[in-house]
């Protein structure tokens, strides 16, 4: 088996703050934020409409790029110069289809919640809905070369931009080097992991997923896959792990499973209300929480988590 190497732990999570970066370019105009609004409407458009164009070709690289190059020292820089063409443009754009694919596959629809603009930025916070489930999420655009160009993705379900989890991904990778047991143990637990499930032992991957050290659990991907790979182990399985992780990790999205699972409706209105906070008010959104849909960030569910 082939060691996996330290910078795929990141793509487990790719599917998937307002004041992230510092920009010296002149404060956006009436007109380009006129247009910026169109273009939103526009990308809606296109993904319900099972059109890849325009998020392919409105996603600005080097603005994502540079995004990054600023918050890291040189080191990280040149981990990142030698991934970014290599690796991580192809995984973008796979997960922008992935949104397309997912919503015109599985019988999906996406809605504008809200567009903030800001001094240098506009960000559009878009809701996701389907069969009893929804999830939402938002791009960072940017007035760019006389266009609208988006330049970084926010998963309210991590709680951070896809710039924030590579910043945070490239100074583990320095912090953590080759010769690092920790850096060691993660990759043999993750390598063991993917292995167990090849020869079809789900719970063996599960196990193995809690010996990656702690060090190398940034964000909520490692919880989200422990307990996706649970939910196919029955609800005794499923408790456990959303009982450990809850305790483990006091994240919204966390809680919310945990809280949604054991029924808790009065934490769980309280999960609500910090969604609230977060989202602004929404009466799509209201209605889909207090008919009980799930907010479930997986392409896949066939289960009642």
């Amino acid at each position: 088996m082939h060691r996996v190497g330290y910078l795929s732990i990141f793509f487990f999570c790719l599917a998937a703050c307002s004041k992230t970066g510092v920009t010296d370019r002149p404060s956006l105009t009436p007109d380009q934020k006129t247009k910026i609004e169109s273009f939103s409407q526009e990308l809606v458009r296109s993904i319900n409409g099972f059109d890849f164009s325009v998020i392919n070709n409105s996603w600005d690289y080097q603005a994502f790029k540079d995004r990054i190059s600023d918050r890291v020292n040189r080191t990280q820089k040149s981990v990142l110069s030698h991934i970014f063409e290599k690796e991580l443009k192809s995984k973008i754009k796979d997960g922008n289809a992935q949104i397309v694919l997912r919503v015109n596959t599985d019988n999906g629809k996406v809605s504008p919640l809200r567009l903030n603009q800001f001094d240098h930025h506009s960000e559009l916070l878009l809701l996701l809905t389907f069969d009893n489930t929804f999830d939402f999420f938002k791009y960072r655009i940017e007035y760019i070369n006389n266009q609208p160009r988006v330049t970084d993705f926010y998963s309210y379900a991590d709680n951070r931009w896809f710039s924030e989890k590579l910043i945070d991904l490239l100074k583990l990778s320095t912090k953590y080097d080759a010769f690092s047991s920790d850096r060691h143990e993660a990759n043999a637990a993750i390598a063991a992991s993917e292995q167990a499930l090849i020869l079809g032992d789900t719970l063996d991957a599960l196990y193995n997923l809690y010996e990656v050290p702690g060090s190398h659990q940034e964000g909520n991907w490692l919880s989200l896959r422990k307990i996706n790979l649970a939910v196919t182990l029955g609800d005794s399985v499923l408790a456990e792990v959303l009982t450990a992780e809850h305790d483990s990790n006091n994240s919204l999205y966390i809680n919310y499973l945990y809280n949604y699972y054991f029924g808790d409706t009065t934490e769980l209105d309280l999960t609500y209300k910090l969604l609230a906070t977060e989202l602004g008010d929404s009466q799509v959104l209201d209605s889909l929480i207090h008919a009980g849909y799930l907010w479930n960030t997986r392409k896949n569910d066939n289960t009642n988590l």
